[in-house]
């Protein structure tokens, strides 16, 4: 309102100044100049304040509109304040917007620009922001989490929202709708990796993929990828048809179809005759038991899936011809101090020992853990933090890799078309975090403070656990790909392929003996690298020994 005036006014003024000075060619009068002023600001100004007007004084709302602010000047920055603008349903009020990109003093919608972030941290330690919007989909990880732990620490008790990435590369106009809260993944500090579609689509395109492990957190992405790439058959197998009844649903009215298949991948007959339907061309392979402390306590069903299922596979894939064998494994089987990452590297083991023995191409493809899997540690914290407390971490010194589950299926497919058979490619892990760290990271973006609101509790060590993870053995290096983030590892075999099948028959031999004492020193012979601690009781105190060839 105040602007029309003022423009009514300058433009009143500007005629009747040349009115005085050009009296022959413009005669207006005073009187008329006057009216005409005031008629255009109230007929102008009427509709403009109108709804104002009704909603200030006919139909006053004296809810109290959210203190925000909008770190993000461009292009989402400013779809995202017009929206909170036009609809009230917000319930928000915009106080300025801050963007170093943009010079300050820009006028957007009737909010000002007011710098850059330097600027903006020092308007949240002045003013009451209740609300802070990331309009910045491409602001690098690391800088995102240095900035949410800045405002956390100067406000713990603000909302901070985020708009995601992807909206960026959409037609949809973006509003409130889309921001949504701060998760884990935005601030993990991992920038988005590059992929190479083209190889990717082309490696799946038109061929028969089965995946399995389907139904758990790495199998069911990797089926959501394959069915992008447009494959003649896709074969989700799983022995969970819970998870595979959900998965299925996925798909209803998508136009692609998963072929889903409940079994086991320990049952020889039945994985027989599924390969023998399905005829596939690639197997991704991500069954497996992969919790730790469990199969310590389980080691004869570690053995059972991740060594005799991966071997069951492996010979079935070279008796059906199968283009390539993909087998997801994990950065426990380095140097590994319990049963789940011994038998993740005996099935290493095995998928170079099986390729070159018919045209089946086996490949491994190594990484650590993954943010958001079931029974991972980032779920756990959540629901500690939403149940009050504590939130329980093993050692404040252990570290671990991470990486979401989407960006560890791509770059596993891209391993998968890049393989010529024999390998073990490692993927770029980024930095090691602590678990402490993120232990206090999820509590703060919850609006609550470590040790005050939420307490940690230090629990000590589980069964088969170590402090750090390591992606390579010492006696192992690296050799570069064509892709900046997957790395090939030097392997060298201990035996050779009939040893070892002798080797592994021999230990599940034992277990179908029912005799599990010794599996763990029958491991340990296949992978000299083992190493664990035996718990016993001796005149009732516990004795912890240390059982590893390292060591003596």
């Amino acid at each position: 309102m105040i602007r029309i005036i003022l423009a009514v006014v300058v433009g009143g003024g500007v005629s009747l100044v040349l009115a005085g000075l050009l009296p022959d060619l413009i005669n207006y009068e005073n009187a008329f100049a006057a009216l005409m002023l005031t008629s255009a600001t109230l007929l102008i100004g009427g509709f403009r304040i109108s709804k104002r007007l009704y909603c200030e004084f006919v139909n006053p709302s004296h809810k109290e509109k959210k203190h925000t602010i909008i770190y993000g000047g461009e292009s989402m920055g400013e779809q995202i304040l017009r929206d909170i603008l036009r609809n009230d349903e917000w319930n928000l009020s915009v106080y300025g917007i801050f963007d170093d990109r943009i010079l300050p003093g820009l006028l957007m919608h009737g909010v000002y620009t007011l710098g850059g972030q330097e600027e903006m941290i020092n308007h949240i330690r002045q003013y009451p922001v209740k609300l802070l919007i990331i309009a910045f989909p491409e602001i690098p990880k690391g800088d995102l989490k240095r900035l949410i732990d800045e405002v956390k620490e100067i406000r713990p008790d603000m909302d901070i929202k985020v708009l995601p990435s992807f909206h960026s590369i959409t037609d949809d106009p973006v509003g409130v709708r889309h921001i949504r809260d701060v998760s884990y993944e935005d601030i993990l500090g991992r920038d988005p990796v590059e992929i190479d579609i083209d190889s990717i689509k082309a490696s799946i395109e038109g061929k028969n993929v089965l995946v399995t492990g389907a139904g758990g957190s790495i199998g069911s992405e990797l089926v959501r990828q394959c069915a992008g790439q447009s494959p003649n058959k896709l074969i989700a197998l799983d022995i969970d048809e819970t998870e595979l009844f959900y998965l299925k649903n996925e798909f209803k009215g998508t136009g692609t179809e998963v072929i889903s298949y409940v079994g086991n991948i320990t049952d020889e007959a039945k994985m027989d005759r599924v390969m023998n339907q399905v005829q596939p061309d690639i197997i991704f392979h991500a069954a497996a038991y992969k919790h730790v402390p469990m199969m310590e306590s389980f080691p004869d069903e570690a053995i059972k899936v991740n060594m005799g299922g991966t071997s069951t596979l492996a010979t079935l894939a070279c008796k059906y011809k199968v283009d390539k064998f993909v087998m997801i494994s994990t950065d426990k089987a380095v140097n590994p101090t319990n049963v789940m990452g011994a038998t993740k590297r005996v099935a290493e083991e095995i998928c170079m020992a099986k390729n070159g023995t018919c045209q089946t191409k086996f490949i491994s493809v190594r990484f650590g853990n993954v943010l958001g899997s079931r029974g991972s540690v980032v779920p756990i914290f959540i629901d500690q933090i939403k149940n009050g407390g504590p939130v329980t971490v093993t050692d404040p010194r252990m570290k671990r890799y991470f990486m979401t589950i989407p960006e560890a299926v791509l770059l596993v497919m891209q391993a998968g078309s890049m393989g010529n058979g024999g390998e073990v490619f490692v993927l770029d892990m980024g930095e090691p975090v602590k678990i402490l760290d993120m232990a206090k990271d999820l509590i703060r973006l919850h609006n609550l403070e470590p040790g005050k609101d939420i307490h940690i509790q230090i629990t000590g060590l589980r069964p088969g656990e170590k402090l750090f993870e390591e992606l390579l053995n010492a006696e192992e290096g690296v050799t570069e790909t064509k892709h900046k983030e997957i790395f090939k590892a030097v392997c060298s075999r201990k035996m050779n392929a009939e040893e070892l099948e002798e080797r592994v028959y021999h230990l599940l031999n034992h277990l179908e003996n029912g005799s599990t004492e010794y599996v763990r020193e029958h491991l340990r012979a296949i992978v000299p690298t083992y190493s664990y601690k035996e718990i016993n009781k001796v005149n009732g105190k516990i004795r912890v020994s240390d059982r590893s060839l390292l060591a003596g």
